[in-house]
């Protein structure tokens, strides 16, 4: 295993379901000392066909790389706005029926690292919750996950691939997975299936790893210490945006009643009654 505890060297993996607050949290965790969190540095395109030995090396020189970098140049491979990692990578300026990104770079500036043996996380939802089954054996991984409707809402105006049920991320290294979406009838039901596949794989991989968005923004990041003792002192000031979609969505009530009705992995985290009070 590659991953340490935080008396040295941490290497930590960062997952969850798109759009849970996962840039959220890597943005929180670069405001804690010693620590660096990174918004999907890497290229899962360039692992394609590999074996997950394979895969799990490629994530180990990479670590190392980017803790050779943070150390001698102060810079480290992200997605960043204005060189650093934003809160979110959307906006809420709309663009079309899309949301307005927030990403200007691939580079982030690293100024609060004091010792070698400082935290990193790297931060790919889709990929590693496809990776989970040898990942989770390898690292210390973390997961996010969020109220299912918020996410579904969300999805629904993100202007990425999750918009129309894909994530090629995971697909690429999860094919029964995506054979799944291929047969599934509409975008609603893909979404619904990929619900399903997240919460489901953080369940099974993840157990007491799982952070809920909603107890991050209550806590004001403290929720974080769950990753890193060095959360406990922060005290950020944060707004829940579960109901942000209700009123702009027309079909908001329609994906309300087709996720209710579903048999879904969502409720081992979630109760249906978490979803019903967002509701009008």
């Amino acid at each position: 295993m590659n991953s340490t505890s935080l008396s040295g060297r941490q290497n930590a993996l960062i997952t969850g379901l798109p759009r849970s607050g996962t840039t959220l949290i890597c943005h929180l965790l670069n405001k804690i000392p010693d620590c660096v969190a990174l918004h999907e540095p890497m290229q899962p395109t360039a692992m394609r066909g590999m074996s997950p030995g394979q895969v799990t090396g490629e994530i180990c020189d990479f670590f190392d790389a980017q803790r050779h970098m943070i150390l001698e140049q102060g810079i480290a491979t992200s997605k960043a706005w204005g060189g650093a990692v934003p809160s979110n990578p959307l906006s809420d300026e709309q663009v079309g029926r899309a949301r307005k990104w927030q990403i200007d770079g691939r580079e982030i500036r690293v100024s609060k690292v004091f010792g070698r043996d400082f935290a990193l996380f790297i931060k790919h939802p889709s990929m590693f919750t496809a990776c989970l089954p040898f990942l989770s054996t390898e690292f210390s991984c973390y997961a996010s996950v969020r109220n299912p409707l918020s996410v579904l809402l969300s999805w629904r105006n993100a202007g990425m691939s999750v918009t129309q049920g894909r994530v090629p991320a995971a697909e690429l290294f999860d094919p029964k997975m995506a054979k799944r979406l291929d047969t599934a009838s509409g975008i609603i039901d893909r979404q619904l299936i990929l619900l399903d596949y997240f919460f489901g794989r953080f369940r099974d991989y993840l157990p007491g790893r799982v952070v809920r968005y909603e107890e991050v923004v209550a806590s004001q990041g403290r929720a974080l210490a769950l990753l890193h003792p060095g959360a406990r002192n922060l005290a950020e000031e944060l707004s829940l945006r579960n109901d942000r979609a209700l009123g702009s969505d027309p079909d908001a009530a329609r994906v309300a009643e087709r996720l209710l009705a579903h048999d879904n992995a969502c409720w081992d985290f979630y109760s249906r009654q978490d979803v019903q009070r967002l509701l009008p």
